[in-house]
């Protein structure tokens, strides 16, 4: 029997609950909560009735100074304790080690608010200031050229096509809605018999079309499309205006695919017109990018005149191109003329006319669908399947990758080079890459194979488990491209489909914090491993700059996330880079928990790196080495197998 206390500790109810049983960690769970009744005190509850066990219901994503203290007695007289988010349909086991962590986070928490907020204010008070000051005080003009070109910049670092989803099974059309895009407020013609039938095309695979434009086209009229035109900037004349454009029509175009959450967005490519690659990628909306040609979108726009902001026109254009899911060309030249760009030739369609689009896109739904269904390991668990869709669409580090074509030699090379040259320098030496030639070694998540090809390049035998396909499939690319040798294991790994003592290494870098049951994939580690066998584990870390910093100061405390959810929300949403918001579960661990995880393993060594130069002020760089053995982000846990 177990005792459910609502967030105000005022009522409280009884009840059995037999999942509740087998939960040692962070779970998705959707509880059946009892009938609750008034109580002076939820404690005197305990000794009635056997209770076995108290869940605590949480509003917020820390529970109160009032929850701690009654979280502690329960743990104090020999009962198990779960904290429970109700919005969330998530649970977590409470033991003495995560109660000393509670009090922690509320501590700290409170000692932010008290030194941050102050500042936090001041900043946003000076934000504020009227446009007109802020040039008089910094010298701003219109266009700061150097500025928009940093952004884009940016932007296309972190361009990352975003996935259609799978259309829905026995639908009439392969998607719900689209989004067709026009931002060429120069274009005079009141019709345009281009676009009309692309706007047909696209109404037989959509459901719902609507079209904004700059302009009213009057062949649109009675086609069945919305049409929606949206308003003029305030400068239109020049290449001025051109650049300055996209922050007009972005806030329009965002409450318009905010509004009709559109299957994707198709976007006539226009000069110098950023805002559908920009949407894409901050709303994770798939994008279609109607491309024709360099000169052809500068004709249109500038008339013949010289390109005054060439480099922010190209740009624009490398951004439309490194995020669209799909690029629609006219001719196979022009898709060569992409390939050669770095543009991967199965996101390019040719289509010569209008209605060729609408066949295109029908044939893309359909290997969408088939591609879902024949990836999935049916886990019956939301967690696992979160995980499942995040890695299937999100490539472990290939985002990284921006000079070279996609599935070539030279791309996997350039995921590897940023991965041990920028991003982490320790690693090659710490995970032991080049220590057990002849040994026969697993990797469990082993994405992309980066990792996994530094051991077998070495002499190592290797082995690749993964839930993910999406990832099975680039990794056995990449040791083909290598000229290597693996084995390739599409499966859970809270249940390894490999006899008792088959490895002389277990590898994981990065995985185990994302499935349910983290403590049952360390038994079958411990199980599969050969004694005197090695376990090498990297878990995120508690204790770092990273969590503290990022995650509770500025996406909890700044921005108000843990006043409505819990960390293990936060971390969901924040921590690995989405492009289909699948929010995997993401954990985090301590020294003492992570050693716990690992009692049943001799000589546990656990050592912590991971902190980048840009993560430290420019004083304090020098630190690096010291601090990110203190505050990093990873904890690499190192066992043996006891003989």
């Amino acid at each position: 029997m177990y005792l459910y206390v609502a967030a105000d500790l005022t009522r409280a109810g009884r009840f059995a609950e037999t999942s509740l049983v087998g939960t040692t960690e962070r779970h998705h769970l959707e509880l059946e909560v009892p009938q609750l009744e008034p109580v002076a005190d939820a404690l005197a509850e305990l000794p009635r009735s056997g209770v076995e066990g108290v869940v605590f219901e949480l509003s917020s994503g820390l529970p109160s100074e009032r929850q701690l203290r009654a979280v502690l007695d329960v743990l104090r007289a020999g009962r198990r304790v779960w904290m429970y988010w109700p919005a969330e349909q998530a649970i977590e086991c409470v033991d003495d080690e995560r109660a000393h962590s509670l009090r922690s986070h509320l501590d700290r928490v409170k000692w932010l608010k008290r030194i941050g907020l102050p500042v936090d204010n001041a900043f946003t008070r000076w934000r504020r200031v009227p446009t007109a000051l802020r040039w008089t005080y910094r010298g701003e003009f219109p266009v700061r050229r150097s500025d928009i070109g940093s952004r884009l910049d940016q932007l296309i670092t972190s361009a990352q096509p975003v996935p259609f989803e799978r259309p829905p099974a026995g639908a009439v059309r392969c998607w719900h809605a689209c989004v067709y895009l026009r931002t060429d407020y120069w274009n005079a013609a009141p019709s345009d018999v281009g676009m009309i039938g692309v706007l047909d095309a696209l109404g037989s695979v959509a459901d719902r079309i609507v079209c904004l434009t700059a302009r009213r086209h009057d062949l649109i009229h009675g086609s069945g499309v919305q049409q929606v035109v949206m308003d003029a900037p305030r400068l239109t004349v020049g290449q001025d205006a051109i650049v300055l454009a996209p922050l007009h029509y972005a806030p329009i175009v965002k409450v318009v695919c905010q509004t009709v959450a559109p299957s994707f967005l198709y976007d006539r490519l226009t000069a110098g017109q950023s805002v559908g690659a920009e949407l894409s990628q901050s709303l994770r909306i798939p994008y279609v990018v109607e491309y024709p040609g360099s000169a052809v979108v500068i004709a249109e726009a500038l008339g013949g005149a010289a390109p005054f902001y060439a480099e922010l026109y190209a740009k624009t254009e490398e951004l439309a191109l490194r995020q669209a899911t799909l690029v629609v060309v006219p001719s196979a030249a022009l898709k060569d003329e992409l390939v050669s760009r770095g543009i991967g030739a199965d996101r390019i369609l040719i289509a010569a006319s209008p209605s060729d689009v609408g066949i295109r896109l029908s044939a893309v739904a359909a290997a969408r669908a088939r591609e879902v269904e024949r990836a999935a390991i049916q886990t019956g668990d939301s967690y696992k399947d979160r995980v499942q869709d995040q890695w299937n669409e999100n490539p472990v580090g290939s985002h990284h990758a921006r000079a070279s074509q996609p599935h070539t030699l030279d791309w996997f090379l350039e995921v590897e080079r940023h991965r041990y040259g920028v991003y982490a320098p320790w690693m090659p030496e710490v995970m032991e890459f080049a220590k057990h030639a002849d040994r026969d070694v697993l990797e469990i998540g082993g994405g992309m194979g980066t990792d996994l090809a530094q051991f077998a390049a070495n002499g190592a035998r290797v082995t690749d488990l993964d839930l993910a396909a999406g990832h099975l499939r680039l990794a056995e690319e990449n040791f083909r491209l290598r000229g290597l040798k693996g084995r390739f294991v599409h499966r859970d790994a809270e249940s390894l489909p490999f006899d008792d003592r088959s490895f002389d290494v277990v590898y994981s870098n990065g995985v185990l914090h994302h499935t349910p049951n983290t403590a049952a994939v360390v038994g079958e580690i411990r199980r599969v491993l050969r004694p005197g066998g090695r376990a090498i584990v990297m878990l995120y870390a508690e204790h770092s700059l990273y969590y503290w910093r990022k995650l509770v100061w500025r996406s909890g405390v700044r921005d108000g996330l843990l006043d409505r959810v819990s960390m293990g929300e936060i971390m969901s949403r924040l921590v690995e880079r989405s492009a289909n918001e699948a929010r995997p579960l993401v954990k985090v661990y301590t020294r003492p928990r992570a050693a716990r995880l690992f009692k049943d393993f001799d000589r546990v060594e656990i050592l912590q790196r991971q902190l980048e130069p840009h993560d430290l002020p420019d004083g304090l760089k020098w630190t690096l080495s010291f601090t990110e053995r203190r505050l990093g982000w990873n904890l690499i846990i190192k066992a043996t197998r006891p003989q």
